[in-house]
């Protein structure tokens, strides 16, 4: 098929298809210039359905003189084979560039854009160095399946992985039903899903979802390769990051559920130096870069107000052209002081890293406090609630906010016995922290496996509390997926719980505070207290367990501060 693109009669749009290494074909819609001149292509592979193609800036990306290549990923859209997530992107990628660099229309420059599976793809192929791949423009992407997508230390990323595999599901049934199938069965099913999410997040065991595991087979594989790292090392791209040489603008949210890995892999690549990286973070969710996120209005914090589109396609034109690109190597948005800012590095250098202690009289500050325990019982059966936080799930709990993302009021969650708040005095002076969060915990359970979460929060003078960044642990992978460890109850151990990164700035007068619970529904599955995988669990797994946290010189819980010097 080929056709003008209305009111444009210089440039035309057409389908093609391009021949992967197994025989089969991934569609594409090609808009170039009606001249058929060679011109460096920008390519866009989506496994999504054409509707969510039409906000890429394909008209833009024209203006700017490329050709411009929309394809289906494997299995999607009108593509042949099977869908099975992430797995052939890395093969399907080169293939595709190989041929792209063969056609008349692309002088053989590429570059890449899109964000989240279409910011993944790029990454899976940056690494191998294929020839012509000239610049890339990965936004929102983790730096690895396994520890950073599907699990977070540990925990299973329960709320995004149904969320995702609802709408990936959708689509497919949807795609389905135009090709003329019966989808009443697979329809059904998805529907009893989707009618009711909080019973779908419940629900166990974990792979028994007939509204999906029917469609996509990356649910069940992903809970049944929790202890597989051979897997995740083969479909990932985390160990080929640092041998990548092509430009590349990373950009990221704060309230991002996959901000550790864009920090990670802006870090990554900057620190190989085989090509000029950039990194953009805004105070954006996921999937909204309005500058609303939360309960919190961040004054001039949308993409376009930073014209972050504009950017990101000179930044690609620019890299193309053997430019060098203009931007500042780092641009953040500094929440509380509402501004962007240009940084050279991250973390940035003049850091003045603070340890916060927490107490055992609750309290949290930079003075260590004499020894003692503080404790609390958790319950499975009853999770502490998903209050905000850099999420993305399915559904709303409350009909309002729901599992909105962003910085959300704590309060919701007043009156808990299953929560340890620690709080600092009121700030004398205004306080900005950027850069990476660490809570070191030492504690111990009653239970031969449990979860630790912590949270930090903002308190407000007139006592909103609002959410910062969170984080949890699974106990027995604490020193990493790869080695899991026996959990002895009663005995003491030290747990590092990354929360991600922000750039926040507290006023004179609010509190610092740090909240550590034991659970965080359903954004992470339920721990059942004995150590079954993830996607084995049924509700008689699950064991109350009493929680003891320490403190003091010799085991000094503390979290680990940023803080940013005040001009």
């Amino acid at each position: 098929m080929t056709g003008t693109l209305p009111g444009l009669a210089t440039r035309v749009v057409e389908r093609v298809q391009v021949p992967v290494r197994d025989g089969l074909e991934l569609h594409g819609m090609l808009y170039r210039a009606a001249t058929g001149d060679a011109r460096p292509v920008l390519l866009v592979r989506t496994p999504y359905a054409e509707p969510m193609s039409r906000s890429l800036p394909v008209l833009p990306a024209l203006d700017a003189g490329f050709a411009v290549l929309v394809q289906d990923c494997r299995g999607t859209g009108r593509s042949d084979g099977e869908l099975r997530t992430f797995e052939n992107e890395t093969t399907d990628g080169l293939d595709t560039l190989r041929w792209l660099r063969d056609q008349p229309w692309c002088d053989g420059r590429i570059a890449m854009f899109g964000m989240s599976y279409l910011g993944m793809v790029q990454l899976a192929v940056a690494g191998h160095r294929p020839e012509g791949l000239a610049a890339i423009a990965p936004a929102v992407t983790p730096d690895d399946y396994r520890d950073g997508l599907v699990y977070r230390q540990g925990a299973f990323q329960l709320g995004q992985g149904l969320a995702w595999h609802l709408l990936k599901a959708a689509e497919a049934i949807g795609e389905a039903a135009d090709r003329g199938e019966d989808v009443a069965a697979r329809m059904a099913g998805l529907l009893a899903l989707t009618r009711d999410t909080e019973a779908a997040y419940r629900a166990l065991p974990l792979p028994d979802r007939p509204g999906i595991t029917g469609v996509l087979p990356s649910w069940r594989t992903w809970l049944d390769k929790e202890n597989d790292p051979a897997y995740w090392r083969d479909i990932g791209y985390a160990a080929r990051r640092a041998e990548a040489t092509v430009p590349g603008l990373h950009v990221g949210g704060w309230f991002d559920l996959f901000l550790r890995g864009t920090l990670g892999n802006y870090v990554t690549m900057a620190a190989a130096g085989a090509a000029p990286q950039h990194l953009v973070v805004g105070p954006w969710s996921h999937a909204d870069t309005s500058g609303i996120t939360g309960e919190v209005f961040y004054r001039g914090g949308s993409a376009q107000a930073v014209r972050l589109e504009q950017q990101q396609l000179r930044f690609l034109r620019d890299s193309v052209d053997g430019t060098p690109s203009s931007l500042p190597p780092v641009q953040i948005y500094v929440m509380g002081d509402d501004h962007w800012r240009a940084e050279q590095e991250w973390p940035l250098a003049r850091t003045d890293w603070q340890d916060w202690y927490l107490a055992a009289d609750f309290s949290l500050g930079p003075a260590l406090a004499g020894t003692g325990t503080a404790e609390y019982r958790h319950d499975p059966n009853d999770p502490v609630p998903t209050v905000g936080g850099a999420i993305l799930l399915a559904g709303s709990r409350d009909g309002r906010l729901g599992y909105q993302p962003g910085s959300r009021d704590q309060r919701e969650l007043d009156g808990r016995r299953d929560i340890l708040r620690f709080t600092s005095a009121p700030l004398a002076a205004d306080l900005e922290i950027t850069g990476p969060l660490r809570v070191r915990l030492f504690a111990a359970t009653s239970a031969t496996d449990t979860d630790f979460t912590a949270k930090l929060v903002d308190v407000h003078p007139d006592g909103r509390a609002m959410g910062i960044a969170d984080g949890i642990v699974r106990a027995r992978y604490c020193t990493g997926m790869d080695t899991p460890l026996p959990v002895v109850p009663g005995e003491v151990c030290e747990y590092a719980i990354d929360l991600g990164a922000t750039s926040q700035v507290l006023r004179a007068g609010h509190c610092l505070r740090v909240d550590i619970a034991s659970s965080n529904f359903p954004c992470f599955d339920r721990n059942p207290g004995n150590g079954t995988p993830a996607g084995q669990v049924t509700e008689a797994d699950f064991v109350p367990a009493t929680q003891r946290i320490f403190f003091g010189p010799g085991r000094p819980s503390s979290i680990r501060l940023p803080v940013i010097p005040r001009d």
